[in-house]
C-alpha cells in the first residue's frame, strides 16, 4: 500500500510517496521535481539532494537557465535540453528555452487513491505533458501521456532528467549492444569536439590514456555529455559497489530509442562545493541536446497535429544488479 501525504517545504507544496519500501518527494509548484528517492532498506538517497547544504529552493522564472536555478533532483525536459530557436515552418523562429518549458513552471497535481497525477502545458510549444506516479514494489513507475493542442505538427525533444547522486567506483551499466557514443559536450574537448564519437566502455581521450567511462572516478575536472545510438534493449542504470545497491531505467526502446549521459565529475575547479559530481542518466527521445541539431540529423520525435504520445519509465531500486546474468557476469568480473 502507498501512503500519499501533503505537507510544506520552505513555503512550497511537497508530496511525499511511501510504500514501505520506497519513498519519494516531490515539489509540484518547482517543475514537479521529484527532490528525494530513498530506498527504505538501506536509507540511500538516489538523487542529488539540498538535505544538508545551506541552500534553498527557488522559484525558477520560465526561460531561465537550468543550473541557475535548484540544480539538483529529477525533471523532464521538453522540448528540448540545451537553448535554441525553433527551425522549421508551423513554428518557426520560436525560442526553445535552456532545458525546455516544464522544468521551471508550475504543474497541476491531483492524488486519486495511491496515485499521483500530475499535468503541465508548454509555453514554446502548444503541448499538454501529464504523468501518473506510483510505487510497485522497489519500482517508481511513471506514464506519461503528450499531447499536440496546436495548430501543425512539431518536432520535440523528451528527456528524463534525474541528477543521481554517486561516489568513486560508481559503475553505469549500459546495454552490452553500445560500442560507441555519440559526443554532445566534453570539458575542454578531452574526449573529442561536438559530434565526434568515442568509444564504449573504453574511450581514448586526447592524452592517449584509456579511460574506462563505466567507471566514476573521484572528483575533479572531468564532465561530459554522451548520447548512445538507438537501443534495441531499453535500460539503462548505476551500479553502488559500497553498498551493492543499484538503480536501473526500464523503458521501451520502440518509444524512447536513446539514453543520454552526462557524467559530471565536478566540471570546475576540483575544490569547488558548487559544481555537481552527479551521472545523469537520461532515457530520451532524440538526440543531441539541441532540437534544432538534432531535427537537422534526423534525430528528433514528431508530434502529429491532435496526436497523444504514451510512454511508460520505470525506475528500480534494490540490492544487487537488478538485471540478467549477463550484467552479473559484467560487475563480477
Amino acid at each position: 500500500m502507498t501512503n500519499i501525504r501533503l505537507d510544506s517545504l520552505e513555503g512550497f507544496v511537497r508530496i511525499t510517496l511511501d510504500n514501505g519500501v520506497i519513498r519519494l518527494a516531490l515539489l509540484p509548484e518547482i517543475g514537479g521535481k521529484i527532490i528525494s528517492l530513498v530506498r527504505l532498506d538501506s536509507g540511500r538517497e538516489y538523487l542529488i539532494s539540498l538535505e544538508g547544504t545551506q541552500r534553498s529552493f527557488l522559484a525558477p522564472a520560465h526561460g531561465g537557465i537550468f543550473v541557475d536555478y535548484n540544480n539538483v533532483g529529477f525533471d523532464d525536459c521538453i522540448p528540448t535540453i540545451a537553448a535554441c530557436q525553433y527551425p522549421a515552418d508551423g513554428y518557426r523562429g520560436r525560442e526553445l528555452p535552456d532545458h525546455g518549458d516544464v522544468w521551471s513552471l508550475p504543474w497541476q497535481y491531483d492524488v486519486s487513491g495511491e496515485e499521483l497525477w500530475l499535468s503541465v502545458e508548454g509555453r514554446s510549444l502548444p503541448f499538454a505533458l501529464r504523468k501518473r506516479l506510483r510505487l510497485e514494489g522497489c519500482q517508481l513507475v511513471i506514464d506519461y501521456e503528450l499531447q499536440n493542442k496546436g495548430h501543425a505538427a512539431f518536432d520535440y525533444l523528451w528527456s528524463a532528467h534525474p541528477l543521481l547522486n554517486t561516489e568513486p567506483g560508481a559503475r553505469i551499466l549500459l546495454p552490452p549492444e553500445v560500442r560507441e557514443l555519440l559526443i554532445d559536450s566534453s570539458n575542454g574537448n578531452r574526449l573529442g569536439q561536438k559530434g565526434d564519437s568515442c568509444g564504449w566502455p573504453i574511450a581514448t581521450p586526447r592524452n592517449g590514456k584509456p579511460d574506462d567511462l563505466r567507471v566514476m572516478k573521484p572528483r575533479g575536472r572531468q564532465s561530459d555529455k554522451l548520447y548512445t545510438a538507438r537501443l534495441e534493449q531499453g535500460y539503462c542504470g548505476l551500479y553502488y559497489p559500497s553498498s551493492k545497491e543499484s538503480i536501473l531505467f526500464h523503458f521501451d526502446p520502440g518509444l524512447v530509442p536513446y539514453v543520454g549521459m552526462w557524467i559530471c565529475h565536478g566540471a570546475g575547479a576540483a575544490d569547488d562545493p558548487t559544481q555537481p559530481y552527479t551521472v545523469a542518466l537520461e532515457p530520451c527521445m532524440g538526440r543531441p541536446d539541441d532540437l534544432a541539431e538534432a531535427m537537422a540529423r534526423k534525430e528528433s520525435d514528431l508530434l502529429p497535429l491532435q496526436e497523444r504520445k504514451r510512454w511508460t519509465l520505470r525506475a528500480e531500486l534494490r540490492e544487487g544488479v537488478p538485471m540478467n546474468s549477463e550484467l552479473d557476469t559484467e560487475i563480477v568480473s
